[in-house]
Parts: structure tokens; C-alpha cells; sequence
């Protein structure tokens, strides 16, 4: 194995798998969405996911809130603003211009957290044009493909994925084992998607039972990203292998370091 396009990428028997930064962490002690490592990344040519919500006023924020307990939403605090974040080409405090441009692999996924209720054309306006100046390098995700594509929609040059491991895709999975059916409703639900975001015990599961739909999706014309891994470990690191040998296009995890020297 040796390292592809950033230092955070494999290339495999000529194939190339990113790690991708799992809200923007480099290692796994790392504060999540810290302006200094999104810019890293992007200067370095690494995949690099922020999770964004709009709030109550309209305002798209750099946020995860945690899933629902006892039926409440359970509201995050913001790192920032998406507007506030200025992610440029010039590094942090360096004083330096570099014209606003990172290298052509860098890749910005906008993990949209919101359903198209909340994410209004409106807000994927306001989304849209607080990342305006890396609209090339940027990725619009999420699990609803109405919400992902308004954003989309306000810039040509942004790229579109679609995540279709929504509770009810995948209960309906465990119950039937519908490969098939799954692959094809995840295709329909965003035709133009380049990149489908699975979870990684869906592709494992699958090809337990002897089925590669990593292929499936590749026959399709989609990239695949496996998620998540957290630090590397005997059990990570085997599925990490396994995922390599399936030629997933990248892998979301919380520690890109880590694994990165541990499959070299």
C-alpha cells in the first residue's frame, strides 16, 4: 500500500480509497469542526466533513445535534456559523495569499442535517453562499435527498451525494435482505448523486452473505463511502482491510491518521 493524493489517502492495488475526516478530525483526540483542521485538510487535498443545521433564524451553523432521547431533540451548541467559518485557501494567522485555491483534491462534504421542511430554498441560499468561494471542492449530503438537492441547486459547480441508511431503509434491509431493492431506491432517490454515502456494516453484512454491492454501485456510476470508522483497532483495522479489498472510494473516520499508518 502507498499513500495516494493527500497523506490521508491509500491507494490499493491502483486503487485509490480516501479517508475522509470525520467532522473534521485528523486524529481521534481531536475537537471536532475546529477551523484549523477543516482549512488543513483542504490545504492538504484531504475529503473533509462538516455537519451543518440551520437554526431557528435561518442561520446555517456548523452543528450535530445527537439523536433524539426520551423524544426530545436535545439541541447542540454551534461551533460557528458557516458564514463566520471564512474558510480561504491562506492559512490561519499566516498572512499569506494564496488566491483562495487549495489543491483540486480537496473536497468540503456539507452533511446536511436538516429535512427539506427546514432547508428551504431560502436557507440553501444562505448555505450555499456562506461557501460560495469553495464552491468547486464542495460535496452537498444528507439522508434527505429533497434538502441536500435545494442546497445543491444554488451552485453548478457543487457535487451531490446521497446517504439511504435512513431507519426505515435499513430495518426494511435486515428485514427482507433486499439488496437489490436497496440499491435501486437509493439510486432513485438522487439519480445525480456522484457519491453514496453507506454505512460500513451494510456493505460487510452484504458481502458476508456473498453479495458486492460496492459493485453494484460502481456498475451505477457512483463512488462509494463506507461510514464510520473510529480509531483504529484489531477489530477497525479488519474492516478497514475488508472495505480496501471491496474498493470502497473512501472511508469516513474519526482517526484518518491512524488508520493511515496502520495500512501502510
Amino acid at each position: 500500500m502507498t499513500t495516494g493524493r493527500s497523506s490521508t489517502d491509500i491507494l490499493v492495488d491502483g486503487h485509490l480509497t480516501r479517508l475522509k475526516w470525520h467532522r473534521a478530525r485528523r486524529t481521534s483526540t481531536d475537537t471536532p469542526f475546529t477551523l484549523a483542521r477543516i482549512t488543513e485538510g483542504l490545504r492538504e487535498g484531504a475529503s473533509v466533513e462538516i455537519d451543518v443545521r440551520v437554526s431557528a433564524d435561518g442561520v446555517p451553523e456548523i452543528r450535530h445535534d445527537p439523536v433524539r432521547r426520551w423524544r426530545r431533540r436535545q439541541p447542540a451548541p454551534a461551533l460557528c456559523t458557516l458564514a463566520d467559518a471564512r474558510i480561504t485557501g491562506t492559512a490561519p494567522g499566516a498572512g499569506e495569499d494564496t488566491g483562495g485555491q487549495f489543491p483540486p483534491a480537496a473536497l468540503l462534504q456539507l452533511d446536511i442535517k436538516d429535512n427539506a421542511s427546514v432547508m428551504t430554498p431560502a436557507n440553501a441560499r444562505r448555505t450555499a453562499g456562506a461557501v460560495g468561494a469553495l464552491a468547486s471542492h464542495v460535496i452537498v449530503s444528507g439522508t434527505d435527498p429533497r434538502a441536500a438537492a435545494t442546497v445543491a441547486r444554488q451552485d453548478p459547480r457543487f457535487r451531490l451525494g446521497h446517504d439511504p441508511c435512513t431507519r426505515r431503509a435499513v430495518l426494511r434491509l435486515r428485514r427482507t435482505a433486499d439488496i437489490a431493492r436497496f440499491v435501486g431506491d437509493a439510486l432513485d432517490a438522487q439519480p445525480s448523486a456522484d457519491t453514496v454515502y453507506l454505512d460500513h456494516r451494510i456493505i460487510l453484512a452484504a458481502a458476508g452473505r456473498g453479495h458486492d454491492i460496492v459493485a453494484d454501485f460502481h456498475a451505477a456510476g457512483k463512488l462509494v463511502d463506507a461510514y464510520t470508522l473510529t480509531g483504529p483497532d484489531e477489530t477497525t483495522l479488519a474492516q478497514a482491510r475488508a472495505l480496501l479489498e471491496l474498493r470502497v472510494d473512501q472511508i469516513t473516520t474519526d482517526d484518518p491518521d491512524g488508520f493511515a499508518r496502520s495500512l501502510a
